[in-house]
């Protein structure tokens, strides 16, 4: 009963609201910048999650066109070039302080078997129509009464004569192709010198002295090594293709020329970029494209290298590019926003770091395969040291030979993401492939591969090698590699040189730094406002209350009675005050936070949009945000109540005194 006396006394006066009214304020505005500030902190978090720096590491020499380094001038001498490099030693690139991470990706081939790597056209840009990847073998006759003669001319793509040849194929070394009864022959592929050195080759296949010609009879099995063809459409039959007849008067989809295949050739070297270039192989291949099965049937060595040949070109007619990462979003042109995952996810660190066997392909590859999220592909791995390149008509692959590049490991892959490639701007004077991100990679952790490579042994460029530098430390890193004399040319040696790629941290990290000490001002004022109001508050509500406590204990109460009214009133002035608050400063926190928010994000826009890709920053957009936290704001409600505290520090002053004492003077 004697509390309702004390709550009817209070509710009475006046002073009670601008009571209520300093603590709503006090405590709005705490609330208010609190969660500025855990805000701020969240999101400068956030950035450094979201946001990397990329360091494109590119080895510069005096080369000749291998990549070996040579005097300057002399005979082999290219010129200054980018090259990729096997055996470099880049211990000193990855051992500085501003590294945060790094990758060095290995190439392979991966054989798939029951999936032929073919492409979609590039004159067609249709997904109906697909081109071969490699070359092909058949076993054939013609069907004619009378002898074919095919004079020598060699392939011109701006000239071109073709002859329609009505064939019989037995058997082709590919396996997944069917062919029509009618072929269009396009020519040899050979120069002039070439042809002449087969001349004779070319009189045994005749059966005549013709060298200008090859000669085909009826009723006579041929064997020939065909050059990479198409249009070719998927059959209902899993993993074969047919030819396409929906345009028959478009015969470019059926030329052909007989070809050498790359397995044909001698020693391969890289050019100096890490890319196949024929002026690289070292010989000439050994045999005529063309021959008479029974010729072949009859010369043990030619049988062999015919059946070798037969084994390679079906692997490698299923053969796809393969690229083991420990980093997929380290590779420049995705770091960029040259590529986003459309489907899928990622593949996770913890996959990375066991060797899950998970890979991420684009979308061309899920079309072109029919493969999507979740299908496992069954790969044969061999390893492979060229780097595949974006050229608009073939997209090339890694080379197989039975002898010389065997399986190293297998394993069924999960695919768990897909992504999609976009046009990219990036620094043109890199070197050839450093920003291509190829639509037929499929790329797997390097953790995954049984039989990893020596390092030693990995060609190290542009496009194979990035580091991840920690956000805001690229002056650090310059000055580390310029104290470890690497940044320095010297003739006689590789010298890398970087190019950085901050997806933006910079930018956005001035806006946040500013919004979080513009938050730290807010909470220590709003600190220093909820003391001031409260021990304001607890002192004059105590003023206020000690005229009722005195004359409360002379109408018989105690003491106790007397304070633990008083604490219950202004903990209910206290608790409504700092609910009434907290809602105020939710809203608050939302409207002026985001508002601030928002036109951080515009300049910072309008800061990145001509020099940095904004994929990441969209990205983040989507986290950052300002937002009140449930928790934080009942912290800082809960933090209202140190008025009921203050009151009773001042109380304590007080309560022991006489009740007379209490009262006014004047009024005893």
């Amino acid at each position: 009963m004697h509390h309702i006396f004390f709550v009817d006394q209070v509710k009475r006066s006046k002073k009670t609201v601008v009571y209520f009214c300093l603590l709503l304020v006090a405590a709005a505005f705490f609330v208010s910048s609190i969660n500025l500030y855990q805000n701020s902190v969240r999101n400068l978090q956030i950035s450094e999650n979201v946001f990397s720096t990329l360091a494109v590491t590119e080895l510069y020499g005096e080369v000749d066109q291998y990549g070996q380094l040579v005097e300057r001038n002399s005979e082999e001498h290219i010129g200054y070039k980018a090259v990729g490099v096997k055996g470099y030693d880049f211990s000193d690139i990855i051992d500085s302080e501003a590294v945060e991470s790094w990758d060095l990706r290995t190439q392979y081939g991966a054989y798939i078997e029951g999936h032929p790597a073919v492409y979609y056209g590039p004159t067609t840009h249709s997904y109906d129509k697909w081109y071969m990847r490699s070359n092909n073998i058949i076993r054939f006759k013609i069907r004619a009464e009378t002898p074919i003669s095919l004079k020598y001319s060699s392939f011109d793509l701006y000239h071109r004569k073709s002859r329609p040849l009505q064939l019989d194929v037995i058997d082709n070394a590919a396996g997944c192709f069917h062919y029509p009864g009618i072929l269009y022959y396009e020519g040899f592929g050979l120069d002039q010198e070439t042809w002449t050195s087969y001349s004779g080759e070319i009189k045994r296949f005749n059966r005549t002295d013709d060298t200008d010609k090859l000669i085909l009879y009826p009723d006579v099995e041929y064997i020939a090594i065909l050059d990479r063809h198409g249009y070719w459409m998927w059959t209902e039959e899993a993993g074969v293709l047919a030819y396409d007849d929906s345009d028959i008067e478009h015969i470019v989809s059926r030329e052909f020329t007989f070809s050498k295949p790359v397995q044909d050739y001698g020693e391969m070297r890289l050019a100096y970029d890490g890319s196949r270039e024929d002026v690289a192989y070292e010989k000439e291949f050994l045999y005529f494209p063309i021959q008479r099965w029974e010729d072949v049937q009859n010369d043990p060595e030619l049988k062999a290298y015919f059946e070798d040949l037969w084994q390679d070109i079906r692997v490698q007619q299923h053969t796809h590019n393969v690229v083991a990462t420990n980093d997929f979003t380290s590779i420049p042109a995705y770091h960029i926003g040259g590529a986003g995952l459309t489907e899928g996810r990622l593949i996770a660190p913890e996959e990375y770091a066991s060797g899950a066997k998970v890979c991420l392909i684009s979308e061309d590859v899920a079309q072109n395969q029919r493969w999507k999220i979740g299908d496992k592909l069954d790969m044969r791995l061999f390893e492979s040291d060229y780097i595949p390149s974006n050229i608009p008509f073939f997209k090339d692959q890694p080379v197989y030979d039975g002898e010389k590049t065997p399986f190293i490991h297998e394993g069924e892959y999960e695919i768990v993401g897909i992504y999609s490639i976009y046009p990219t701007r990036g620094n043109i004077e890199l070197a050839p492939n450093t920003l291509d991100l190829l639509d037929y990679n499929i790329y797997i952790p390097a953790n995954s591969v049984s039989k990893p490579r020596d390092l030693k042994d990995v060609l190290v460029h542009g496009s194979t090698f990035s580091v991840k530098l920690k956000n805001g430390t690229v002056d650090q890193f310059l000055e580390d590699m310029a104290a470890k004399g690497l940044t320095t040319q010297e003739p006689g040696r590789y010298n890398p040189k970087f190019t950085f790629y901050d997806q933006g941290y910079s930018a956005v990290q001035s806006s946040l730094l500013s919004m979080n000490s513009t938050a730290k001002l807010l909470l220590l004022l709003s600190s220093v406002l909820l003391l001031i109001v409260c021990t304001l508050v607890a002192y004059f509500f105590w003023q206020n209350q000690r005229q009722t406590v005195g004359i409360f204990r002379m109408l018989g109460g105690t003491k106790r009675q007397a304070l633990s009214a008083v604490l219950l009133c202004i903990m209910l002035l206290t608790v409504t005050g700092s609910i009434a608050g907290g809602l105020l400063g939710c809203g608050m926190t939302g409207v002026v936070g985001n508002g601030i928010m928002r036109k951080n994000i515009e300049e910072i826009e309008m800061d990145m949009s001509q020099e940095n890709d904004l994929s990441a920053l969209t990205e983040q957009e989507s986290d950052i945000q300002v937002k009140a936290d449930p928790l934080v704001t009942l912290e800082a409600c809960g933090a209202v109540l140190i008025c009921p505290a203050f009151l009773l520090g001042f109380a304590a002053l007080d309560i022991n005194k006489e009740p007379r004492e209490l009262l006014p003077k004047g009024k005893v």
